[in-house]
């Protein structure tokens, strides 16, 4: 990826070209990253964002669903259960510098919690303009709000350094949203007869996968910002949202077939070759050797 035009101010139209760019060709960091990537977090308790992950966690499922989600908790554990496998294989990959538990925690929680607020937008605002598919221009900006918090936090910044960081808790925010999302159209598939229970776990563990790559998408570009910059600002969320809402969009008016059988997979691809590149280049920072574990 050649310098971006004004070296470390990083012009937002670069960054909005990149992230459209690197849907079909995510390339490498080709300049040395900020310093800023190297910093060590300073040392302070997280132990207080692990309680708040599972309270945004039971807050979002009790305030919709009630004691539902309790009665059915089958339901429940199959819908998350795909999402976090994705998310646990997207945690492994940072090799070299693992995020802390409690943050990613934290953000997948938040991610569970935002459902209430885009569910009451949804129906109050986009959806009866816009129909179903009106539910992309909510639900991608409240999901990467949780990854713009942690970019921001004059502490726990030092955590999401560079674009491999920011699909980690991309991803978490996307796997918080799309368990509470699969219990609601799980319990509904099969109450109103429309598909078996198996079936409509399968569909769903599938296709809620769309949101943890819509999200990963979106974090990407407020990693590498920080990568080219050395700190984020509010903006860096609109290059990912370019990104992540057109593909949420797109899922939404397709017909079924074509949204399982070729945008999730090319939805899954590109995560996947993103992730691979942004290895490369902490490889190529050296990160085995320097990278600021905690």
């Amino acid at each position: 990826m050649p310098e971006p035009e004004g070296g470390r101010e990083v012009p937002l139209r670069y960054l909005v070209v990149e992230a459209v760019n690197s849907i079909l060709n995510p390339s490498l960091v080709e300049q040395p990253p900020s310093e800023a990537v190297y910093e060590r977090r300073q040392p302070s308790s997280l132990s207080r964002y692990a309680f708040m992950a599972v309270a945004f966690l039971l807050g979002g499922m009790l305030l919709c669903f009630g004691e539902l989600w309790v009665r059915y908790l089958g339901f429940s554990v199959a819908g998350f259960a795909a999402p976090v496998l994705y998310l646990i294989w997207m945690f492994r990959g940072d090799r070299y510098e693992g995020e802390p538990l409690p943050l990613v925690a934290y953000t997948f929680g938040w991610g569970a919690l935002c459902a209430i607020f885009a569910s009451v937008l949804n129906e109050s605002v986009f959806i009866p303009l816009l129909g179903a598919s009106g539910a992309a221009f909510v639900e991608e900006p409240l999901k990467i709000a949780g990854v713009s918090w942690l970019a921001m936090h004059k502490v726990y910044e030092a955590e999401l350094n560079d674009h491999l960081d920011g699909m980690i808790y991309g991803a978490a925010v996307g796997a918080g949203f799309a368990g509470l999302e699969n219990f609601a159209y799980i319990y509904a598939m099969v109450v109103n007869q429309e598909a078996s229970t198996l079936s409509a776990i399968a569909l769903r563990s599938a296709s809620s996968l769309n949101h943890i790559a819509w999200s990963a998408v979106a974090g990407r570009s407020i990693g590498l910002a920080e990568v080219l910059r050395g700190y984020s600002k509010h903006t860096d969320v609109l290059p990912g949202l370019v990104v992540a809402i057109p593909l949420h969009f797109l899922w939404n008016i397709v017909s079924p077939i074509i949204a399982l059988f070729i945008l999730l997979p090319f939805n899954l691809f590109t995560v996947f070759r993103m992730v691979a590149a942004a290895q490369r280049d902490e490889q190529n920072w050296s990160y085995e050797t320097r990278a600021p574990v905690e």
